[in-house]
C-alpha cells in the first residue's frame, strides 16, 4: 500500500501515523451547534508504536497542533500543513483503532489549504521536484497558483537543510550578486514570484509568494546576499503588458476567497489596494529595497 501521507505531532516532533490518503484538506467549513470546524478523513491510517506508548505514558488526549504531510517515495515529509485538533478523545484509555482504517479528526486547518490541483502537484513532487525552470509554464491561472503554494510549503519544508548548504555554499564563494529572471511566462500574479522564485534559487525555488513576503526576502537569507543585487528581467515586456490593475484585482478576490474558508479571520493588509498598475509596484519595490534591474 502507498503511504502518501504522515501525520507529525508537534510537541513531541514524533510521528503519529501515516496514510493512503486525507480527505478534507480543502477547507470546508462544517458547523454543529454554532460550533465551526474543519474535517479531514485519513484513508487507511495506521498509528506509529511509538506515538501510542508516548500517549500511553503521557496520558494526553489527541487535542493538539500537528502537521498533515505530504511525504516522498521513501516516506521523507517535503511538505506539511498545520492543524490543530479539536478532538479530545482519549486513546490510551479507549484503546488505539485496528491497523488501517479510516479514521476522522475534527479541528481547524487555518491558515493552508489543498485543493486538488496542489495534489496533483504534490503527486508530481513525490517522486522528484523540479529539475528545470519554467516546468509550471504550461499551468493555467489556478494551477500557478496552486503550484506557487506548494513552492511555499515545500521550501518551508525544508528550510532547515537548505539554509544550511546555502550558508555552506556561501562560505566558498561570494559571487551571487547577479540573476536572471526569465520573464517569458510572466502573465499573472503567481506567475511573477514562480519565475522570482528559480530565478534566486533554482527550479521550484522559493523567494515570496506575494509582495509582503518577497520584501522579507529581500532582507537576506532566502538565496540572495541581501536586497543589494542586480536582476537582469529577460522579455520584461510580457509582464509589463499582463500586470496591470486586473492582475492585482484577481488576486484581491482570489485572497477574499481563501478568507472565507479560515475559521480565525486575521486582518489582513492587502498590498493589492495600491490603485497602480502591478508591474510599477514590483519595480518599485525591488529598487526601493536596492535591487539593480536590467530590462531586457
Amino acid at each position: 500500500m502507498n503511504l502518501n501521507y504522515s501525520i507529525l505531532d508537534d510537541e513531541s516532533d514524533l510521528t503519529i501515523g501515516y496514510c493512503r490518503d486525507i480527505v478534507g484538506l480543502n477547507g470546508r467549513i462544517y458547523e454543529e451547534e454554532d460550533h465551526l470546524y474543519h474535517k479531514i478523513e485519513c484513508k487507511q491510517f495506521v498509528f506509529c508504536d511509538e506515538f501510542k506508548q508516548y500517549l500511553v505514558k503521557k496520558k494526553e488526549p489527541m487535542n493538539r497542533l500537528v502537521y498533515i504531510c505530504i511525504v516522498d517515495i521513501d516516506k521523507n515529509p517535503i511538505g506539511r500543513y498545520p492543524f490543530f485538533i479539536f478532538d479530545k478523545t482519549y486513546y490510551h484509555k479507549n484503546g488505539f483503532p485496528e491497523d488501517f482504517m479510516d479514521i476522522e479528526f475534527y479541528g481547524s486547518l487555518d491558515p493552508y489549504f489543498a485543493n486538488n490541483k496542489e495534489i496533483v502537484i504534490w503527486d508530481k513532487w513525490r517522486i522528484s521536484p523540479p529539475v528545470q525552470i519554467n516546468e509550471w509554464a504550461s499551468l493555467d491561472l489556478p494551477e500557478r497558483r496552486a503550484w506557487l503554494q506548494v513552492v511555499k510549503i515545500y521550501n518551508e519544508a525544508n528550510l532547515a537543510t537548505k539554509y544550511k548548504l546555502e550558508k555552506q555554499s556561501d562560505s566558498e564563494t561570494n559571487d551571487k550578486d547577479h540573476f536572471v529572471l526569465d520573464g517569458t511566462y510572466v502573465t499573472d500574479y503567481p506567475s511573477f514570484f514562480c519565475a522570482m522564485g528559480e530565478a534566486i534559487n533554482g527550479p521550484g525555488g522559493y523567494y515570496g509568494f506575494d509582495i509582503n513576503s518577497m520584501a522579507d526576502c529581500l532582507l537576506g537569507g532566502f538565496g540572495s546576499p541581501g536586497p543589494f543585487f542586480t536582476l537582469t528581467w529577460k522579455n520584461y515586456d510580457v509582464a509589463k503588458k499582463h500586470l496591470d490593475k486586473c492582475a492585482w484585482r484577481k488576486q484581491v478576490n482570489y485572497r477574499r476567497r481563501l478568507d472565507n474558508k479560515l475559521l480565525y479571520i486575521p486582518e489582513f493588509t492587502y498590498e493589492e489596494w495600491v490603485d497602480t498598475p502591478l508591474i510599477e509596484a514590483l519595480v518599485e519595490l525591488l529598487e526601493e529595497k536596492g535591487v539593480t534591474i536590467v530590462f531586457d
